[in-house]
């Protein structure tokens, strides 16, 4: 991200922001000419004189304060825009790059990322923008009372803006440190506030707070760092501004005594001093603030990138399912073996193994969630042809249903309108038609994801909607009938056998009755190779 995206956002606005920022910053200066001429007016005795400059000054100082409130307006306007578009175009790479990518580090991403962007890139860039006016209009003030004051403030900017220089590495890395610190903070929140209830359940708050102040120090730490690297920056370039300023002031003076400027012009050089320190002040700052960003900026850049679309191979629908010398090696060395499989169109298969073998690890290669170590997964049509899988086609039931915080029906359809009209013929095979009918809205009730208005049970009946209206040729069911009643369960399997589907169950408890709806059962054994 650069300053050019700011630009694009709205070019207009943003030539705006630049012209609100000249005026805001070179005003100061125009108002301390005002300043110099009622001194000197002053010490002349000419009180009309007097009199017409305050109240020129006055208005000058009014039309300031104008400006300064138009420009913070506008500035504001100008990055919300950007990024609420950052975002989008974030989201969207995020979704695209088919990636896996952890919740802590996309929100990560979307918010302490482009605040800190902002915070720290963006919005100093206008200040250096008016520090280098400022200092400007300076020097024009004091050039126009001698050249000697210009000599002196050429020495000064040149030392000044050397200093950056000498910390933009620091600042670079205490700012990629904040971010990765902040994206493991929330990792750790999320990982460990997910299972809070659990926790309080066995008393075990100290070991949440000891592990979430953990993280939270490292963060603090890194903000900490940051803000050091930041402060000796600003210590060294108070020191070289303020000697300067005392060496213009007294050269100013001798000026007078000279006889070489007016009375005023001290008056006018006192004020300079200050301008002039904060003008140095904050070009310096400001200038490493934006260096000390670049590395994070190209990340967000990276993140918000649109991704070029490949060309994909055709898909199918599919309708069998084969593995062949299928294995998953894990970080630890270790490697879980799966035998082959051969899956035919409209097979119902029941999968059952002993606890960790693999059972719901299978279904992940199959679904393409995690990619195997060795071997593939092949689909067939329903003539026995090898293709790409659509994998809209594949319907998935795991034990912890994904949901999303829309209406019951949209969850059931993807946002499908067209499906909607199967619904009410689909919640009857699921057992779902009466609970449905108990809500005000009925299909149409939206889930409420932080307060959970419906049950466990309810959530696995919605995800087999799902895969039953959209007609899946291949249905994987994990557990996913763990949180309904058996009788129930017996009622929608016969439903779901009944089906020309592909199905494939996993079960951990059954008995005689329904392993009498399968073709067949395949039994995986743990078979772990060290």
């Amino acid at each position: 991200m650069t300053i050019k995206d700011l630009y694009r956002q709205n070019p207009l606005r943003f030539m705006i922001l630049i012209l609100t920022t000249i005026l805001e910053w070179a005003l100061p200066i125009v108002t301390t000419q005002l300043v110099m001429l009622e001194t000197t007016a002053i010490q002349q005795q000419k009180l009309h004189q007097f009199l017409l400059m305050t109240v020129i000054s006055f208005i000058a100082f009014l039309f300031q304060y104008l400006i300064q409130g138009l420009n913070a307006f506008l500035l504001s306007k100008q990055q919300e825009e950007f990024n609420f578009h950052i975002r989008k175009r974030s989201v969207s790479h995020f979704y695209a790059d088919q990636k896996e990518h952890s919740v802590a580090q996309i929100q990560n991403r979307l918010t302490n990322d482009l605040v800190q962007s902002q915070e720290n890139y963006f919005t100093p860039f206008f200040t250096l923008i008016g520090g280098v006016i400022n200092l400007i209009s300076v020097v024009v003030l004091l050039i126009s009372l001698h050249w000697s004051l210009l000599l002196t403030i050429a020495l000064m900017v040149a030392i000044s803006l050397a200093l950056p220089k000498l910390l933009e590495k620091p600042l670079q890395k205490s700012m990629n440190q904040i971010s990765e610190s902040n994206s493991k903070y929330l990792d750790c929140l999320e990982k460990w506030l997910n299972g809070l209830a659990e926790i309080q359940r066995y008393f075990a708050g100290d070991k949440l707070f000891k592990i979430t102040s953990a993280a939270g120090k490292n963060l603090e730490d890194a903000n900490i760092k940051q803000n050091g690297v930041m402060q000796l920056l600003s210590i060294i370039n108070g020191l070289v501004s303020i000697s300067f300023s005392i060496i213009l002031f007294i050269l100013a003076g001798y000026l007078f005594q000279a006889k070489v400027v007016a009375f005023g012009a001290i008056t006018g050089v006192g004020n300079c001093n200050f301008y002039l320190r904060q003008s140095i002040e904050l070009i310096v700052s400001r200038y490493g603030q934006m260096k000390g960003t670049e590395s994070l900026n190209k990340e967000i850049a990276k993140t918000s990138a649109p991704i070029e679309k490949v060309e994909t191979k055709k898909v199918a629908t599919p309708a069998a399912i084969s593995t062949h010398d299928l294995s998953l090696k894990f970080p630890n060395g270790e490697s879980l073996l799966f035998p082959d499989v051969n899956v035919k169109p409209g097979e119902k298969i029941l999968l059952t193994g002993d606890s960790g073998a693999g059972k719901s690890t299978l279904f992940k290669l199959i679904l393409g969630q995690i990619k195997p170590s060795s071997g593939q997964v092949i689909f067939k049509n329903k003539d026995g042809v090898v293709v790409t899988p659509d994998m809209s086609k594949i319907g998935y039931i795991p034990q912890d249903p994904v949901l999303f915080p829309v209406s019951i029906a949209d969850n059931m359809t993807m946002f499908v309108d067209k499906l909607k009209g199967a619904l009410t013929a689909l919640t009857e095979k699921v057992q779902l038609a009466g609970d449905i009918a108990k809500f005000d809205n009925g299909l149409e009730q939206k889930i409420d994801l932080n307060n959970l208005n419906i049950s466990g049970g309810q959530r696995q009946k919605i995800v087999l909607v799902r895969a039953l209206v959209h007609q899946s040729e291949i249905i994987l069911i994990d557990e996913g009938t763990s949180a309904i009643d058996q009788e129930a369960t017996m009622q929608i399997l016969h439903e779901v056998i009944a089906t020309p589907a592909t199905v494939i169950f996993i079960a951990h408890s059954f008995n005689k009755q329904m392993k009498q709806l399968f073709d067949k059962e395949i039994h995986l054994v743990k078979n772990v190779k060290a």
